[in-house]
């Protein structure tokens, strides 16, 4: 170790170092779970999305949760309507799962996923919002610690709190530098068709400049905004400059 550098300054420096020797999203993944398994963490739940709407879904969404669990919540529709999911879109601080101040007040809908966490024991954590190219992206880190109570992991994670929160934003900027590509699968056609469009050409302009048909570039197009889970041309464009798919 460094002189001068503190314990959980190095073990950041390490994870960093670590993740960019991963060959890929499910390598990275691993690796996260490594690091962060000595806090006593079993479980991950990563979320990313380009401008947050609570009515859109996430457009990345990685889990090492109980698939049954993750189930429920997303076959409900009540993923989006968990108090801390809300909270990581609006705010930028840590938000401990033990904060049992902030659920006074929340919606039935609210109440309802809190209900399935109970029923599958996703009690004990803490949820770790991050904010990407100037705050257009929003992205966050539910961290399960399954076998501590709340007290227990408190106690860790006021002692380690710089240390998981670094670990987890090297995490989040090797993601989206290096893999977003095998998260969000454009093809490349599809992202010179969106690059097209950032550039102001209309379809019939695109197909004539890459010597196809104008309803193939419209078809390429419509399959790029269902990967980028937008609605119009100009959000699917704007999404995909935001997670670096494509550059002008």
């Amino acid at each position: 170790m460094t002189a001068g550098r503190d314990h959980g300054t190095q073990r950041v420096l390490d994870a960093a170092d670590d993740f960019r020797q991963a060959a890929g999203v499910k390598d990275l993944w691993a690796r996260l779970h490594r690091h962060l398994a000595d806090f006593g963490v079993t479980g991950l739940m990563y979320g990313a999305e380009a401008f947050p709407d609570a009515g859109r879904r996430h457009d990345i969404l990685l889990s090492s949760y109980d698939d049954a669990y993750v189930d429920a919540k997303m076959s409900s529709g009540l993923y989006h309507c968990d108090e801390f999911v809300r909270a990581a879109r609006v705010e930028t601080a840590p938000i401990l799962w033990s904060d049992a101040g902030r659920l006074e007040g929340i919606s039935p809908a609210a109440k309802r996923s809190l209900a399935i966490d109970w029923d599958f024991g996703v009690l004990t954590g803490v949820t770790l919002p991050m904010r990407f190219n100037s705050g257009l992206g929003v992205s966050a880190l539910g961290l399960h610690a399954a076998a501590l109570s709340w007290a227990d992991f408190d106690r860790i994670w006021f002692g380690n709190s710089r240390a998981i929160t670094g670990i987890t934003h090297a995490f989040d900027v090797r993601l989206r530098e290096a893999h977003v590509r095998d998260v969000v699968r454009l093809a490349p056609r599809e992202r010179e068709c969106l690059l097209w469009l950032a550039a102001g050409l209309r379809p019939q302009q695109i197909a004539h400049r890459l010597g196809t048909h104008e309803k193939t570039v419209e078809k390429q197009i419509e399959r790029a905004r269902h990967k980028l889970n937008a609605v119009t041309n100009a959000q699917a464009v704007a999404t995909a400059l935001v997670y670096g798919l494509i550059v002008p």
